[in-house]
């Protein structure tokens, strides 16, 4: 005859343990996902602080060898896309940038473009062969350098968050502004 055995708490106790390993598994699931969103997020803020820079670089690049109304195109072959994007195209990878927010000027003097006064502008009729002869008679309205820029509007870009684990939604994004000096300006 087989004899009962007494009474465990083994098998109690063990059905409480796998509610507290649960609980503790929420906690260390909550601090490792905070942990790679927060990775996520900084690759993203680091990947889009080095796209401005190099936007702005490509931008004023194309911008020094075109003449102003191939501005448009310029604009979109800096954000890696084709010459005739339409406008708000992102840039690849980074949602928070757009062709819109690239700026183009064009000024007379160093200082000038620095400053960001004394801009030049041309109409929309004109042609690379006018700014050259204004350059060859020493006119003011010589365009000599390059700006290129990105901002929104007259702010900075700014950099949306997209997951909920950061305390701020919106962080600017510095500034990044490249000065050339003009080459052919489509004057070929």
């Amino acid at each position: 005859m087989r004899q009962k055995k007494p009474f465990s708490c083994k098998h109690h106790a063990s059905r409480r343990q796998r509610g507290a390993a649960a609980v503790e598994f929420a906690f260390i699931a909550i601090a490792l996902l905070t942990l790679l969103f927060g990775i996520i997020e900084f690759g993203r803020l680091f990947f889009n602080i080095n796209s401005i820079q190099e936007i702005t670089r490509r931008a004023a690049r194309e911008q020094v060898v075109n003449w102003v109304s191939a501005s448009d195109s310029v604009r979109c072959r800096a954000i890696l896309q084709p010459d005739s994007c339409a406008a708000g195209t992102y840039f690849p990878g980074a949602i928070d940038i757009t062709n819109n927010q690239v700026q183009l000027a064009f000024y007379n003097t160093y200082a000038d473009a620095v400053s960001g006064s004394n801009q030049i502008t041309y109409g929309s009729g004109s042609i690379s062969e006018s700014n050259f002869n204004n350059c060859l008679l020493g006119n003011s309205n010589c365009i000599r350098f390059v700006r290129a820029e990105l901002l929104n509007g007259d702010a900075l870009v700014q950099f949306n968050v997209l997951t909920a684990f950061m305390p701020s939604n919106v962080f600017p994004l510095p500034a990044s502004t490249v000065i050339m000096p003009a080459e052919a300006l489509g004057l070929l």
